[in-house]
């Protein structure tokens, strides 16, 4: 094999032949050229190590091969060949790129130990690359060893996703990233779990199913690859790498990464990076899910099969981090039974361990799937309710003691007295930010429940009609403009908050109508979440009309003027009486929160009007 491959260029064939002469005896493969011109022709055709020319020649010269040459091949190693007269025109050539420069005469020495020093040179700067290489790719495998380190410290699911976007990103250079995650390992939904970078969460889906992906990413979902696809963000065009996250053929997780640095298109070594370390992620993820499913079933009270309090209270916290990151809301509900010491009493501890699973198999069946219910006592029971509002709570809280009567639990044996349930609820972040603070509002409005007006009334199944009239008996007199003023202050608050939701119900009689009018224009407007019943007869010259639900007076079972709001915020009651008597006008109101809920699913039940969580 030769030492080198080696272009002569001399005009002169004596020094041609010299040259390939001696070098061809050194162990070298030389090919020559007459003329700059041929040169050229020949490098486009052909690599060599070394180039050898003469600087005098006509034509080319040898400073312009250089040059011309320098611009083709950047890296090609030159010789510059040249009398004692032309030393310094040698070495402006070398500044234009020649590596070394020999004088005519030259002797064999000479020649080959220029070479020679140039191949040294050679090999010592490719050894130096492929190190350099090497270390890179060690530091690369290093970096990677200690982002995977770090998703196997943790198996909780909040801080892993986050660790997941941030390596995904660092390795394909994104500066934006979301994750979504399967809720179990049986689960086809995927559930977003972490963003980072710019990111716009309110315009990402929560949840999807595998079903809605389209026919593009059957590539990612069934072969474990990772795809680029367009990315439509305001009108702009961009780009995006969504990255399975793929274990035992099993997809647990789909990232999507976007906003490369300098604007780059992401290439194939990006994906090859992704995959690589979404292969570690999805092993990370599969462990935290099978450690929370341990985990949910290793911590539940051996009585009730409910969750244990300390377990409620470590997914609240969780859930206090996750809404505060994307901007969800979420209830807890506490439900307290009391006389139950004296049920306790009257049976067997077998009879009663029987009740107690019997009481916490129909809650569960009143709540949804992601609901949590967990026992702090046998007589306190508290309720985590995921992304649901104060209107939402309230509505599982109906359902809750709706689904206990039904099955007869609270009635017990003949001779035993019948057990009460005192519920409340607390929303994030409308009553409190901080688990020990919804808490206490918990706690502050269970007090509430038992000191409430609605404790005094004998409610019992009367309609809404029969607890006005039983109301009114304590209105008091008010001047007759109060209620219109009331009114209009209601309607302008909940158009000043719009994202609230709540539902609000009116019957205006002739005297608030055109008040209420107004109020629905500036709600659809601000395009409120508050949902509006009103109790009239239906008008057609209102532009929202769409945005109202209207109810027949006679379904109500009464003309009594009323307003009632239950949901985010304060809760609010007003009735009136519709004549005026010497002292002022007959008027009722109040924010008892526990009596305006029962009136609004009271009346809620007479309408027959449907309401969900």
């Amino acid at each position: 094999m030769p030492k080198a491959r080696v272009l002569a260029v001399d005009d002169q064939r004596y020094f041609r032949e010299l040259i390939e002469g001696l070098l061809t005896d050194e162990g070298y493969e030389v090919q020559t050229a007459s003329s700059g011109e041929e040169a050229l022709h020949i490098l486009e055709r052909e690599d060599f190590e070394i180039v050898v020319t003469d600087l005098v020649m006509p034509g080319i010269d040898g400073s312009q091969l250089v040059e011309r040459i320098k611009e083709r091949i950047p890296e090609q190693e030159i010789v510059m060949v040249t009398g004692v007269v032309d030393v310094k025109t040698a070495v402006e050539a070398m500044k234009q790129g020649a590596t070394d420069y020999i004088l005519k005469p030259f002797d064999r020495k000479t020649l080959t130990g220029s070479l020679e020093k140039i191949l040294q040179r050679r090999r010592l700067r490719n050894e130096h690359a492929r190190l350099m290489a090497e270390n890179l790719e060690i530091m690369g495998v290093l970096s990677l060893y200690e982002r995977v380190a770090g998703l196997f410290s943790t198996l909780a699911l909040e801080p892993l996703g986050e660790r997941l976007v941030e390596g995904l990103c660092l390795e394909t250079r994104a500066q934006g990233g979301v994750l979504w995650i399967v809720e179990d390992l049986e689960d086809t939904r995927f559930k977003l779990q972490s963003a980072r970078g710019i990111i716009r969460i309110d315009e990402e889906p929560e949840v999807f199913e595998t079903s809605q992906l389209g026919e593009e990413f059957q590539t990612l979902m069934f072969e474990g690859r990772s795809t680029v696809r367009s990315l439509s963000r305001g009108g702009s065009g961009g780009q995006a790498l969504y990255v399975p996250l793929r274990n035992s053929g099993h997809v647990v997780g789909i990232a999507r990464l976007s906003d490369k640095l300098d604007s780059e298109t992401f290439a194939d070594l990006d994906r090859a990076a992704a995959e690589k370390f979404a292969g570690f992620g999805a092993t990370a993820v599969v462990n935290a899910l099978r450690f929370r499913a341990l985990e949910r079933r290793s911590f539940r009270d051996p009585t009730t099969k409910a969750y244990t309090l300390a377990y409620w209270y470590d997914v609240v916290r969780n859930e206090i981090q996750k809404a505060g990151r994307f901007g969800h809301r979420f209830s807890v509900i506490q439900m307290d039974i009391e006389g139950l010491a004296a049920l306790r009493r009257s049976r067997s501890e077998t009879q009663f361990i029987h009740w107690l699973e019997l009481l916490v198999q129909h809650l569960g069946g009143a709540l949804r799937a992601t609901d949590l219910l967990a026992t702090e006592s046998e007589s306190s029971y508290r309720v985590l309710l995921p992304e649901t509002d104060a209107l939402g709570a309230a509505v599982l809280k109906q359902r809750m003691r709706e689904v206990l009567e039904k099955g007869r639990v609270l009635t017990g044996s003949e001779g035993e007295s019948r057990l009460r349930v005192v519920l409340s609820s607390a929303t994030y972040p409308t009553d409190a930010t901080q688990l020990d603070a919804l808490s206490e509002v918990l706690g502050r409005r269970l007090e509430e429940n038992r000191v409430s007006t609605l404790s005094a009334l004998s409610t019992g199944e009367h309609p809404f009609a029969t607890l006005i009239e039983t109301l009114l008996e304590r209105a008091e007199p008010q001047a007759p403009e109060m209620p219109l003023q009331i009114t209009r202050f209601l309607m302008d608050d909940l158009s000043r908050r719009p994202r609230d939701r709540g539902l609000l119900f009116i019957s205006p009689g002739a005297s608030l109508m055109p008040t209420v009018l107004e109020g629905i224009e500036r709600l659809a407007l601000a395009e409120a979440r508050t949902e509006l019943v009103l109790v009239a007869d239906r008008r057609s010259d209102l532009a929202s009309e769409d945005t109202v639900t209207w109810v027949a007076p006679t379904a109500a079972g009464t003309d009594r003027p009323f307003v009632l709001y239950y949901g985010d915020g304060p809760a609010y009651a007003m009735l009136t009486a519709h004549k005026q008597s010497a002292e002022g006008l007959g008027f009722f109101h109040t924010s008892d929160r526990v009596l305006v809920e029962h009136l609004v699913f009271q009346l809620q039940r007479d309408l027959g009007i449907p309401m969900t969580a």
